[in-house]
């Protein structure tokens, strides 16, 4: 059930897309906020963002407020408007990657602010001279991934009955449930979208954005090695993906196949 939660809240809850149109109609009711009037009790007047202190006025932000300011005509309105008509029709912001810290990240909400000023100047060598990219163009969002106890393993909090003795509850330790368990029960992805959309931002964003991984120290990008591969060999840790097992696996193996050659051929020459 908690792994089933977790996958859900990645495949679906979680996801960049839903994430990202989450965030852009935030965007487009915050630039509506002082302009959209809402009548509450006694004939008081709010705005979206005072509605919630008066029931009447919170009860009428329902979805039409949504509809309301795409079908406006107001100049006041025009860039609220124009956010959420960019949804309707799909103009997304796109989504550079995603990474995670080496360490668990406090004050979220601070930290943010800060990271599109160095994302815009995280340029990377090789990055496009005549693209400049403003710290208003990124927009990074923090999600947590756990499974229902941030970083504690919730079997250990579920009691469990047999069968035998209805009436006696008992724990169950780690190795009776799966070996297939996580060793770590939270973790915390950092994406980041660009608000440009056209080809060429969006591939500089890109350098910048795997630029910026480097310098944090944060994990390599999944499409690190594509989308810049003149980057990603100039970090240690990252050079052939040499993190994994699998990896170190091939290397032995690599190793093992050139020793046997050089003996076989070191045998065939004395025996000539």
């Amino acid at each position: 059930m908690f792994h089933t939660r977790n996958c859900l809240h990645r495949r679906a809850y979680q996801h960049k897309v839903g994430n990202i149109i989450e965030t852009m109609i935030t965007e487009a009711f915050l630039k509506a906020d002082r302009h959209i009037r809402i009548q509450g009790s006694q004939g008081q007047i709010f705005t979206l963002s005072t509605a919630i202190d008066d029931m009447v006025a919170y009860t009428k932000l329902t979805d039409n407020v949504f509809e309301q300011i795409l079908n406006s005509s107001s100049q006041e309105l025009a860039e609220a408007r124009q956010i959420l008509h960019n949804i309707i029709c799909r103009h997304l912001y796109k989504c550079l990657g995603q990474t995670r810290p080496d360490k668990a990240l406090t004050d979220i909400q601070e930290t943010i602010h800060s990271w599109g000023a160095d994302l815009a100047k995280s340029t990377p060598q090789s990055g496009s001279l005549d693209v400049v990219l403003q710290p208003e163009d990124f927009v990074v969002s923090v999600i947590v991934m756990d499974y229902g106890m941030k970083e504690k393993n919730p079997i250990n909090n579920v009691r469990f009955y047999c069968k035998e003795d209805p009436t006696k509850a008992i724990k169950i330790c780690k190795n009776q449930v799966s070996k297939l368990l996580p060793e770590h029960f939270a973790e915390q992805l950092i994406r980041v979208y660009c608000k440009k959309t056209d080809e060429k931002t969006v591939e500089a964003a890109k350098k910048h954005f795997v630029q910026w991984c480097m310098d944090m120290n944060f994990s390599k990008p999944q499409d690190g090695d594509i989308i810049a591969p003149e980057l990603t060999p100039l970090k240690l840790s990252w050079r052939n993906n040499n993190e994994g097992e699998d990896s170190d696996d091939s290397s032995s193996k690599e190793t093992e196949v050139l020793v046997n050659g050089l003996k076989k051929a070191k045998t065939q020459l004395n025996f000539k």
